[in-house]
C-alpha cells in the first residue's frame, strides 16, 4: 500500500533550481515572455514535450488569463528569480503547508484553488482542487486564472514549475528545513502576499510557544528517538530536515544524525545497536501496521522500545512546515518529556 507520508518526503529542490541556474538569470534579465508569446512557444518548440490538450490550452491562454498586472522581480525561497505581481489576489496553493499559511495570514478568500491533499483548515477541502501535489493538473490551474501559484520543491515536480513558467504564470517557491526556517518562510510569504504585519504576528505567537517548550525541557535527559517515515524498507529522517530539527527542539536525539540525505534508508542491522528509547510513526491512513504488529516483525521485535511498547503515533502536523508545526513540537515534547511541556 502506498504511504501518504512518502509523497510528502519526495524532495526535489535541485530540480527547481537547475533550469534557472543554468540560464544564469538576473533580476534585469527577462525571464518570461508575454503570456500569448509563451503559449505559442509551447506549441512550436519541438524540444518541449507536452500533451495535445496542454498545447491547445496554452494557445488559448491569452483569452483565459487576466491581463498582466505590474510585477516585481524577486528571489523566492528556493533561490529562483520570479516575476511576482505587486498585489497578488488570485492564489493557487500546491501543498498543504502552504495552504495553511495562506489561511493563517487571513487570505482564505483569495485562495482560488488547492490540492487534493489540502485538508486544513476544513474550508480548504471546499476549494476547487487541481489534483495531487506530485501531479497537479495544468489545465485546472489555468482555469482558475491565478496571478500567483505557490509551490514547494519538497512535494511538487520540476515539470510543473517549468510549464507554469513557460505559460507566464509565476510560481513562488516556499521551502524550509528547520523550525526557525519555517518561521522565516511564513514571514517572507507574508511580505510577498501583502500581509507582512499578519505574518509577523503569526510568527511571534509561534516563537513564544517554541520558547516556552525550550524553557520547560531545559536540563532534562535527551532520549534517542527513531522517526519512521516508512518501515519496509525502513526510511527515517536525515539530520538536515525540519522534522529532525523539531525532534531536537523537543528535547530528543534523532536516530540518523550521522546518516546522509534527507530521508535515508536504515537497515535493521544498523538500527539494533542504536537501540532507540522511543519510536515515532506519522499518523496516516495508509500506515497499515498497528504498534502491536511490530512486536512480531523480525528485527523490530528485538528493539527494547518495541518490547516495552514505547511507540507513539504523532499527528501529521509534524509533516507540514507551516503554522501548526509548533503544535507538533508541543506534542512531541509531551511524549519525550511527559508533563514537561503541556500544550497551551
Amino acid at each position: 500500500m502506498a504511504n501518504k507520508a512518502l509523497n510528502i518526503f519526495q524532495v526535489r529542490k535541485t530540480n527547481w533550481l537547475s533550469v534557472q541556474n543554468n540560464a544564469k538569470l538576473t533580476p534585469e534579465t527577462p525571464k518570461t515572455p508575454p503570456r500569448g508569446v509563451a503559449a505559442a512557444r509551447i506549441c512550436l518548440n519541438s524540444q518541449v514535450r507536452v500533451r495535445i490538450p496542454t498545447c491547445v490550452l496554452a494557445a488559448a491562454l491569452w483569452v483565459l488569463l487576466p491581463a498582466s498586472a505590474a510585477t516585481r522581480a524577486v528571489k523566492d525561497q528556493t533561490g529562483r528569480v520570479v516575476n511576482v505581481p505587486e498585489s497578488p489576489h488570485r492564489l493557487v496553493s500546491l501543498a498543504p503547508n502552504i495552504t495553511e499559511i495562506v489561511y493563517a495570514l487571513g487570505l482564505g478568500d483569495e485562495l482560488e484553488g488547492d490540492t487534493d491533499n489540502c485538508d486544513f483548515p476544513p474550508q480548504a477541502k471546499l476549494k476547487p482542487h487541481v489534483g495531487t501535489m506530485v501531479n497537479p493538473s495544468l489545465e485546472r490551474i489555468v482555469a482558475l486564472k491565478p496571478d500567483l501559484v505557490l509551490g514547494t520543491p519538497e512535494a511538487n515536480r520540476r515539470e510543473t514549475a517549468d510549464q507554469l513558467e513557460r505559460l507566464g504564470i509565476p510560481l513562488y517557491g516556499v521551502t524550509a528545513n528547520t523550525l526557525a526556517g519555517t518561521l522565516a518562510s511564513i514571514e517572507d510569504l507574508g511580505k510577498i502576499l501583502g500581509r507582512a504585519a499578519e505574518a509577523r504576528n503569526v510568527v511571534a505567537q509561534m516563537q513564544a510557544r517554541v520558547d516556552r517548550v525550550k524553557t520547560r525541557i531545559a536540563g532534562r535527559p535527551k532520549p534517542k528517538v527513531l522517526f519512521v517515515v516508512w518501515y519496509r524498507p525502513l526510511i527515517t529522517v536525515g539530520p538536515h530536515t525540519f522534522i529532525a530539527d523539531v525532534m531536537r527542539t523537543a528535547g530528543g536525539i534523532p536516530i540518523g544524525e550521522d546518516l546522509k540525505g534527507e530521508w535515508p534508508r536504515l537497515s535493521l542491522e544498523e538500527l539494533l545497536p542504536q537501540d532507540p528509547d522511543l519510536i515515532l510513526f506519522p499518523e496516516s491512513e495508509s500506515f497499515s501496521p498497528s504498534k502491536q504488529e511490530f512486536q512480531n516483525l523480525p528485527g523490530w521485535k528485538d528493539l527494547q522500545a518495541v518490547k516495552e511498547n514505547r511507540m507513539f503515533f504523532v499527528s501529521e502536523t509534524i509533516l507540514r512546515p507551516g503554522p501548526r508545526l509548533v503544535d507538533a513540537l508541543e506534542e512531541l515534547a509531551g511524549i519525550l518529556h511527559p508533563g514537561a511541556a503541556p500544550r497551551e
